[in-house]
């Protein structure tokens, strides 16, 4: 079986998996599809899905992905039903009565034995424990999954509680030079890029979210923050007058920013986080961590429409996999660098022509209390970003292709 297939078979399986209420994790091992969760592994047999599946529509994809993980959620339950019961204490019995205890208790053993003999004999066999891995190869293991993902969204499906392996959330807010946390986040300053230096050590302690940025976020154990530098050299290079910051949410956090009933918690964070860094530009998306490609965008902020626009082409058209700006169009545009370009091309757009924009690819336009524009896009569609912000840089005359 080709790697682009068994990691299609993976996602699916996974996904269908959080259905039947089965943790763990599934992997393609020749024509065997192993569940790795609590208690013993099981493995059962992909007969003739690994020849069928690259000729299979999606909806008899889905069929048998339901089929193989309702066969491993039941396997993994009769597995997990044979683990020997806890022993009793030891009690001394009495003199008068040591042959009699001492045959029944051999004729017990001897049922027991032969039941669960019988039991394993019906029960599907455990497969064997799951060799230990490197770093490397777990790191190569979460690419390939981030990718049948990522592949499966922007076929047309939704999210799903498939395996979320790979995947970070990142916040990324610019500031006008000047300002302190920017003069924090360019390219090229010191080392000492931290959840303080930029305004954010109220939000941020050693790596985690604290209860003062979200309680019920904060209680997620293992998840990671980073702030690193929202520009690489040449991105800096071309806009000299802004400097960025990036919040980079990884584990337990990026799992959590694709849970539905989390979403409206990461929005209220962003925008917590964009007032304690006054920040001017921001954005709210997630991506394959091995991948520079922007995917699944939430959230975009600017204190106008301008810059709302601005956010989200930037922060989302530019770090597309097929990009929504024309770069040559772009440059062509009177302004110091990209962002004050995109700015100066979005001057005449208001918030109700914004809105008309990104609502025909389903997102919304509000104004926060400061009076700041904010667009969101909801979590059951992660590609929707993406497309609008082809639609709004066509609008700003720099994006590409026609409506």
């Amino acid at each position: 079986m080709d790697e682009p297939t068994a990691r299609e078979i993976e996602a699916a399986v996974q996904e269908a998996l959080g259905l039947f209420g089965t943790p763990g994790s599934v992997s393609v091992q020749g024509r065997q599809i192993a569940l790795r969760g609590r208690g013993a592994p099981v493995a059962i047999d992909l007969e003739q899905l690994v020849e069928q599946w690259p000729l299979l529509p999606q909806e008899l994809r889905v069929r048998k992905a339901s089929d193989i993980a309702r066969r491993l959620a039941q396997a993994h339950r009769a597995v997990s039903s044979l683990a020997p019961p806890a022993p009793a204490a030891r009690v001394r019995p009495s003199r008068h009565i040591v042959i009699p205890v001492g045959v029944i208790a051999l004729v017990a053993v001897v049922a027991l034995f032969a039941s669960r003999m019988l039991r394993s004999r019906e029960a599907p066999a455990a497969s064997p424990p799951a060799p230990e891995t490197t770093a490397g190869e777990d790191a190569a293991r979460n690419a390939r999954t981030c990718e049948a993902a990522r592949k499966r969204i922007y076929a047309g499906a939704s999210m799903g509680p498939f395996e979320l392996a790979g995947w970070v959330a990142e916040l990324w807010l610019a500031m006008p030079r000047g300002t302190a946390a920017a003069e924090a986040g360019g390219a090229g300053e010191p080392a000492a890029l931290t959840a303080e230096s930029v305004g954010l050590g109220a939000l941020i302690a050693q790596g985690k979210l604290t209860a003062g940025a979200d309680a019920e976020l904060a209680a997620i154990t293992d998840g990671l923050v980073e702030i690193v530098p929202g520009f690489d050299a040449e991105e800096a290079g071309r806009s000299p007058s802004w400097r960025a910051i990036t919040a980079r949410f990884s584990g337990g956090y990026a799992r959590a920013y694709f849970d539905p009933a989390q979403r409206a918690r990461f929005v209220a964070l962003a925008d917590r986080m964009t007032d304690a860094a006054t920040g001017a530009l921001g954005a709210l998306y997630a991506r394959c961590a091995h991948l520079p490609y922007h995917d699944a965008g939430a959230w975009f902020r600017g204190p106008d429409p301008a810059a709302a626009a601005t956010a989200l082409v930037y922060a989302s058209g530019l770090f597309a996999e097929m990009s929504a700006v024309d770069r040559g169009a772009l440059a062509a545009l009177p302004g110091v660098g990209p962002i004050d370009a995109l700015r100066g091309a979005g001057a005449a757009l208001d918030a109700a022509s914004l809105g008309r924009l990104v609502g025909a690819h389903g997102g919304g336009i509000t104004k926060d209390g400061a009076g700041a524009v904010v667009i969101t896009f909801p979590v059951g569609g992660p590609t929707r970003a993406t497309t609008a912000s082809r639609t709004v840089a066509r609008k700003l005359q720099v994006g590409v292709g026609q409506d």
